[in-house]
Parts: C-alpha cells; sequence; structure tokens
C-alpha cells in the first residue's frame, strides 16, 4: 500500500476501553487500551504491513498450508507466499486486502471484504464486527461462501501482546503438536510440553514457539505484575484451538485462537481432528472472541 493506513484510523472508545482500527490494512488493529495502559502491541506510525499491526483476522484459514497446494475434490489449488521470510503461504487473503466500513458508531465498527475468485478458487465474503463495551472488547467474525460449490473453511484471530520480562500466561490445553524445521506440525505431546500453563508461568526466551495446541479450555490470561495489568482471552466454538508464537528475544507475543490446526487441508487425519470445515454454497461460518482487562497485583 503506497498511502499511510494510520491516516485512515478509525478510532472508537467506551468506559475504560479505546480500541483504533485500520480498514485499509487487512481489517487490522491499531492499539486497544485499558485506562490509558496498552493492552496489544501498538502499530508504529506509518506501518503499511499488517504483520506490524496490533492483530488482524484470518480468512478463510489460519496458519500455514504445506508449500501453498493442496487438493479439495477435484480442484487443485497452488497459493503464492504472502508474508516475508516464510516458507508457505499464511492466514488466507482477507488480511492482505482492504476491508469495507459497512457501519460504525462511538464504539463499533462493521469491516466487510468480498472475495472474487483467483489462486484461491471460491468466492466468499467475510464480516469483522469489533465493539466496546463494559466487559472490553468483542470480535465477532464470519465468513460465508458465495461461490456454486463446497469450499473448505477456517478462522481466527491473531493479536499481539505486549510482551515484558515478568509477563505470566495462565491457560489449559491438552496436547501440541510439535512441528519440522519449516513449522508445519508432525506429531502430538503433551499440552505442557513447553511449560506448565495452568497456573501462570513466564513463557520461555531461548526458543522459538511457533506451535499449535489442541483442547484448548478457551480461555487464557495475561499477567503483568510490574504494571498491575491482567489480559482475559475468550474464544467461542469452533476456535478451540491456540496457536501461540512466541519469537525469542521479542517484545511482543501472538495468542491466536484458530478454528483448526496449521496445514489442515494436507492432514490425513479426520476432521474432527484437525478442525477443517467445508461450507455448502451460502453457508456461514462464525465465531466470537473477546478481551477484557482488569486490575492485577503490582509485583516489583
Amino acid at each position: 500500500m503506497s498511502e499511510s493506513s494510520l491516516s485512515q484510523c478509525v478510532s472508537l472508545a467506551y468506559g475504560d476501553y479505546a480500541l483504533d482500527v485500520l480498514p485499509q490494512l487487512g481489517g487490522a488493529l491499531a492499539g486497544l487500551r485499558f485506562r490509558g495502559l496498552e493492552v496489544l502491541r501498538r502499530t508504529p506510525p506509518g506501518a503499511d504491513e499488517p504483520l506490524s499491526s496490533a492483530g488482524f483476522p484470518l480468512v478463510p484459514f489460519a496458519n500455514r498450508i504445506a508449500h501453498g497446494r493442496f487438493r479439495f475434490g477435484a480442484v487443485e489449488v497452488r497459493l503464492d507466499r504472502n508474508a516475508p521470510e516464510q516458507a508457505h503461504p499464511l492466514h488466507g487473503q482477507a488480511w492482505r486486502h482492504p476491508w469495507s466500513v459497512e457501519s460504525r458508531s462511538s464504539r463499533e465498527i462493521a469491516l466487510t471484504y468480498e472475495h472474487a475468485p483467483g489462486q484461491w478458487p471460491w468466492r466468499y465474503g467475510a464480516r469483522q464486527v469489533l465493539t466496546l463495551d463494559a466487559d472490553g472488547l468483542r470480535v465477532q467474525l464470519s465468513l460465508v461462501n458465495r461461490a456454486d460449490e463446497p469450499m473448505p473453511a477456517g478462522l481466527g484471530w491473531h493479536p499481539y501482546f505486549r510482551r515484558s520480562p515478568r509477563m505470566r500466561l495462565r491457560t489449559e490445553v491438552a496436547q501440541v503438536w510439535l512441528t519440522d524445521e519449516v513449522c508445519l506440525p508432525t506429531r502430538a505431546a503433551p499440552g505442557s510440553h513447553f511449560g506448565e500453563w495452568k497456573g501462570a508461568e513466564a513463557l520461555p526466551d531461548d526458543r522459538l514457539i511457533d506451535h499449535c495446541f489442541d483442547g484448548w479450555s478457551g480461555r487464557a490470561e495475561l499477567d503483568w505484575p510490574e504494571e498491575a495489568l491482567c489480559v482475559r482471552l475468550t474464544a467461542e466454538w469452533p476456535l478451540r484451538w491456540l496457536h501461540v508464537f512466541v519469537p525469542p528475544g521479542a517484545d511482543f507475543l501472538c495468542l491466536e485462537p484458530v478454528s483448526h490446526m496449521p496445514d489442515a487441508l494436507n492432514r490425513a487425519e479426520p476432521a474432527e481432528i484437525t478442525g477443517l470445515r467445508v461450507l455448502a454454497p451460502g453457508e456461514t461460518l462464525a465465531a466470537t472472541v473477546r478481551l477484557s482487562a482488569m486490575p492485577g497485583p503490582r509485583v516489583g
């Protein structure tokens, strides 16, 4: 994008919360604040890359498709890579295109994106409604198949949280999918592989986490004890997978509620394992995510 998307930022506010939205930058967020404290990583001025934002929707699939190739019925699909230094295309098409503002008020905005068939050969529509209320931010995502034939489908949301040395993560997962050298899942391991997050634990800073966790409880909490801040992420069905991205030494981390595991389109396991959905013509897949902030105990 040649023009700075931040010049088209839409700001919402309600109670203790303030939200900035970038419709032209893939329907991304520029930031979310609670009582003046940044809950998400702040998008830098002049950013024109969604990967630098505070978060964006994942439509019509989440995470990676191996080498951008898969077969669905009689259809052979080949997708180009769409992210720097990534071996596989990521996160669908919607995050790489402008979204239209369908409606807005002082505390809510509805965004839409319409996809014309191309490398992804199915026509679809996506909608994202961002609402501030007394409990924080509600994100309502939906995907409708506008093609004349069935379409494979998935949804997710990709928030970037600020990271600090004392941050703690608390969540419950059943298992984690370990990966190969190009971040594709290989086999399942116990959910405690990277840490016992049930009781709130620091995240490792000396190893990459870029893994999908299955059997997620649908709830995760982050504590910033130095700021007396706690943030709760909750997601409704079908977002029962949590993709955790923690780059070593980075000042952010991602907790991504998603409806399927990476490369679900190429997996041999049944849909109950992979999460892959198939939408009939006219059918809709929908999901809701919430972010709520609250004061926490101050340490240090």
